[in-house]
C-alpha cells in the first residue's frame, strides 16, 4: 500500500486530543451534502473542508467552479466548516477524512507530528511537480516544516500601520509622512488623542488592544522572534519583550489605563462593521491586516485613510527591509483521504500565479508568489497592497513559531498582554510565560524522540 493511502496512524497524544475535540464539536458536526445534482457523471467528487464563509469563501468559490469548468475528471464539493482544525483531526482519526482541508499555517507543526497530513514529496511526481522557489521566501519557510513541505497556501497576510488621513490634516499633520517608529508613532497618538471637558476619552489616537487579537506581535517591532527554532527556545521574556511589554503598559498609562480598556471593550462586537474603531472615527491609528481596506469599501465607503508597515524600535528602522510578521491560510491534504492524486491536482491548480492573484485581489490581500504581474498591482483593489507586499517579501519577514505547542504559547501572552496594560511588574510574568512555554516545547521534544524510537 502506498504512502499515499495507508490508513491514518494518529498518535497517542493526538488520538486523546480527538477523543475530547469529538465530545466538544458534537453539535456542529458537519454535514456533508449528500445531493449530487449538477455535478456531471463520472467525476471523482473531492470533499474540501474550508472555513472561510461570507466574501472570503464566495471568492474560494468562484476559484473552485473555474477548476471544475476546466478539466473533465474532477469535482471539488467545499463544504464551509466551523471550528475546523478539531473537527478535521476526528474525521482523520477516525479514519473518515475529506480529500482536502483548509486551515491555518500555525497547524502545520501539529498535523505533520500527528502524522495527520500528507507530505508533499509524497505527492509531487518528475511529471507533476510543485517547485517551492515560486513562493517569497518567508512563505515557503512557513510551509516548510522540519525540511519538508506540508501545505499550500490560499492567502496570506500581514500587518500594516492604518492612519485616519482626516485626523491628521485636523492636526496640521503631513499626511504624507506616516510614523515610521515607535517614538513617532507615540508622539503622533499623543497628538490625536482627544477627550471631553471631563477628561474621557473621545478618541484614541493608538492603542494596542485595538484589537487584541496578536498579543504576541509587538516584539516583533522591537527585534523580537517568540522563538528560537535552533534551540526549540521560547523567547519571549528575552530584552525585546520586555521593551514591547514596557511599551503598552507605558501607552495604558498615558492614556488612562481604566479608560482606555473601557473605550476597547466597547469595541468587542464592532469589529469591521460601520460601528469599527477605526471606521468611526473613534481610534485614529490601529494595527490591522489587508482585509480592512476591503471591509471599509463597504463599511465606511467615505473613510480617508493610509497605510504603512508596522512603527519599529527607533533602532531597527531600514525602510527598503520592514519588520513583520507573515500568517497564512493553507490548504493540506490529510492522512487516509480518498483521492490523494486528485487533492494533488486541485493543490497544484490553486498555486498558479493567475489563481493566486485572482484569490488575493478578491480578498484584498497581496500574494505569496515571488513573481506578480503588473496587472494585480495596478488593478487591485487595496490601494495599499504593496505594502503588505513589501512585508511579505522583505528579508526581516518573520513567521510564528514552528513548534506544535504554538497555540497555548501564544494564549499565554494574552496574559502578559493584560498585566502591562494594568501597570504591573512585567518581567517576572514574561519568564514564567517562558517557562511554561519552554516545558510544553520540552514534552514535545520527548514524544517526537519517542515516535521516532517506537
Amino acid at each position: 500500500m502506498s504512502s499515499t493511502t495507508r490508513p491514518a496512524r494518529i498518535t497517542r497524544r493526538a488520538a486523546l486530543g480527538i477523543a475530547g475535540a469529538a465530545a466538544a464539536s458534537a453539535l456542529l458536526w458537519p454535514r456533508t451534502p449528500r445531493s449530487h445534482a449538477n455535478i456531471p457523471a463520472g467525476r471523482t467528487i473531492l470533499d474540501y473542508w474550508e472555513k472561510w464563509t461570507g466574501i472570503e469563501g464566495l471568492a474560494l468559490d468562484r476559484i473552485i467552479d473555474r477548476f471544475n469548468t476546466t478539466q473533465d475528471r474532477i469535482w471539488i464539493r467545499r463544504i464551509p466548516i466551523a471550528d475546523i482544525v478539531p473537527k478535521a483531526m476526528v474525521a482523520i482519526g477516525g479514519g473518515d477524512p475529506p480529500d482536502l482541508v483548509g486551515l491555518y499555517s500555525f497547524n502545520i507543526p501539529h498535523f505533520a507530528e500527528s502524522l495527520a497530513a500528507i507530505p508533499f514529496d509524497e505527492l509531487a511526481t518528475p511529471t507533476e511537480p510543485l517547485d517551492p522557489e515560486i513562493y517569497a521566501p518567508s512563505i515557503r519557510s512557513l510551509l516548510t516544516y522540519r525540511d519538508r513541505q506540508w501545505a499550500a497556501v490560499t492567502s496570506c497576510y500581514a500587518l500594516g500601520l492604518y492612519c485616519n488621513l482626516d485626523h491628521l490634516q485636523e492636526a496640521g499633520i503631513d499626511p504624507t509622512r506616516l510614523p515610521q517608529t515607535i517614538s513617532q508613532l507615540d508622539t503622533l497618538a499623543d497628538q490625536l488623542t482627544q477627550r471631553d471637558t471631563y477628561g474621557n476619552l473621545t478618541r484614541t489616537g493608538f492603542q494596542q488592544n485595538l484589537p487584541q487579537w496578536w498579543p504576541y506581535f509587538w516584539p516583533i517591532l522591537f527585534g523580537g522572534t517568540l522563538y528560537d527554532p535552533a534551540s526549540d527556545r521560547a523567547t519571549l521574556a528575552d530584552p525585546s519583550g520586555l521593551s514591547a511589554f514596557n511599551w503598552i503598559s507605558r501607552t495604558a498609562a498615558r492614556l488612562g489605563i481604566q479608560q482606555s480598556r473601557s473605550l476597547a471593550r466597547t469595541f468587542d462586537r464592532s469589529y469591521h462593521t460601520a460601528g469599527d474603531p477605526f471606521f468611526s472615527g473613534r481610534a485614529s491609528m490601529v494595527i490591522q491586516g489587508p482585509w480592512l481596506a476591503n471591509f471599509a469599501r463597504t463599511q465606511a465607503p467615505n473613510l480617508r485613510f493610509a497605510c504603512a508597515s508596522p512603527p519599529v524600535h527607533d533602532p531597527l528602522l531600514d525602510p527598503s527591509a520592514p519588520l513583520g510578521m507573515v500568517e497564512a491560510d493553507i490548504l493540506m491534504v490529510p492522512r487516509g483521504c480518498r483521492h490523494p492524486r486528485e487533492a494533488w491536482q486541485f493543490i497544484r491548480f490553486m498555486q498558479r500565479q493567475d489563481v493566486q492573484e485572482e484569490l488575493a485581489t478578491a480578498h484584498g490581500k497581496s500574494s505569496p508568489l515571488r513573481a506578480v504581474s503588473t496587472e494585480f498591482t495596478s488593478a487591485h483593489p487595496n490601494p495599499f497592497v504593496t505594502t503588505f507586499d513589501s512585508i511579505v517579501k522583505s528579508p526581516r519577514a518573520l513567521i510564528l513559531p514552528q513548534t506544535r505547542v504554538w497555540q497555548q504559547y501564544a494564549d499565554m501572552t494574552s496574559r502578559a498582554f493584560d498585566q502591562a496594560w494594568n501597570g504591573q511588574p512585567i518581567e517576572p510574568v514574561l519568564k514564567d510565560i517562558q517557562s511554561r512555554a519552554q516545558q510544553l516545547m520540552h514534552l514535545a521534544a520527548q514524544r517526537r524522540l519517542a515516535r521516532r524510537t517506537s
